[in-house]
């Protein structure tokens, strides 16, 4: 489902702005703390009621006043209102009938691909940002992977307190449901780490960029179960119970999954640039989407915050050449919009802030 527009009120340094959502590439452009990125925040929380910025919400409300609101609306005139008022949970509504949506069917419903300037570098993200990657994918692509992921949490949290606790009897009971639950999470993260590299070998994503990047034939992604595989699970969580008393949580299984990157089975960090890194964040994110488009038979909006730093111009304008190929509708910031210019299919927009106030126009 295709974005049409805009509006957010009260939402961080703006007061109110309203941005025309294009089909192909939106490019929002301004200075370094300009209020580029609270466009692509603004946007983000209108799709998920959720920031990628920040846990709490009450930073999102503009100094001086008590609420923000985001008005989305999309090409079959159909749209979400989101409301959060200081110290409550976010009011969200489907314009056209006000029918009130959860967080999960917002998520759900309208699919976002989110390329973070800090999630560029998946050759030295920590294992957290990995797994926030792999989780957002498996919400789409593999049925009831929230379900068994909050039972995970749930578990996790439970064997904690029994460690706190020194409750060794319970710790048996926790145990027991952690092992049972564990192959399913590692079969479902394995499948889906096999289905990205298969990508990497047949997609189309990676033969558009290996043009400029011929080292990208040698490009894989290992999966890291977060436990030495080689070793029965069971054993593993016996084998670290006297440390993880000591720590009082549980250092290895499911919950600390990852993955890593290679080239020709050294890491991608030993021999790439940060371009060239930057570069595989890219990629893995058009895979990302591709994944979710296929499963959901939905047009995930792709936002990419910060897009023009690190990365060369050969490799921006394969960038540019591959989105505006596909038809891929995305808003992206840039503190230039020199490289950009001259494209068909890029709007743009020019971002400043004067005293506390952001304008796009």
């Amino acid at each position: 489902m295709l974005v049409s527009e805009l509006k957010i009120e009260n939402f961080r340094c703006y007061e109110f702005a309203e941005i025309p959502i294009n089909r192909g590439i939106t490019l929002v452009y301004g200075k370094n703390g300009s209020g580029k990125s609270s466009i692509i925040e603004g946007l983000y929380f209108a799709l998920s009621g959720k920031s990628f910025r920040t846990t709490d919400l009450n930073t999102l409300i503009r100094k001086h006043t008590d609420l923000t609101q985001t008005f989305i609306t999309f090409k079959n005139a159909t749209g979400v209102k989101i409301t959060k008022k200081t110290n409550q949970k976010c009011k969200i509504l489907q314009i056209k009938d006000k029918k009130t949506l959860t967080y999960a069917k917002l998520v759900s419903n309208y699919p976002t691909c989110l390329v973070e300037n800090k999630e560029f570098f998946f050759t030295t993200s920590t294992p957290d940002e990995k797994r926030a990657f792999l989780n957002k994918t498996l919400f789409y692509v593999e049925q009831n992977s929230n379900i068994v992921l909050k039972e995970l949490k749930k578990l996790i949290y439970q064997r904690a307190a029994c460690l706190k606790n020194n409750d060794l009897n319970q710790i048996a009971y926790w145990d027991q449901k952690l092992i049972e639950l564990e192959p399913s999470i590692t079969q479902t993260n394995r499948k889906l780490i096999t289905s990205v590299n298969e990508m990497l070998q047949t997609s189309e994503i990676k033969e558009h960029f290996a043009e400029k990047n011929p080292w990208l034939a040698d490009l894989s992604v290992d999966y890291a179960p977060g436990f030495d595989d080689k070793v029965n699970f069971s054993n593993i969580l016996q084998q670290n119970m006297e440390k993880d008393r000591i720590l009082k949580r549980t250092s290895a299984g499911p919950h600390k999954r990852s993955f890593n990157i290679y080239l020709s089975d050294v890491p991608a960090q030993d021999l790439l640039s940060r371009g060239q890194q930057k570069v595989v964040s890219i990629i893995l994110h058009l895979i990302q989407r591709e994944l979710i488009q296929n499963k959901t038979n939905t047009n995930p909006i792709l936002l990419m915050d910060d897009i023009s730093s690190e990365l060369d111009k050969d490799n921006a304008n394969l960038m540019l050449k591959y989105l505006l190929s596909k038809g891929i509708q995305t808003v992206m910031t840039s503190i230039e919009k020199k490289r950009f210019s001259g494209e068909k299919d890029v709007f743009m927009f020019h971002v400043e802030q004067k005293g506390d106030k952001s304008n796009v126009r």
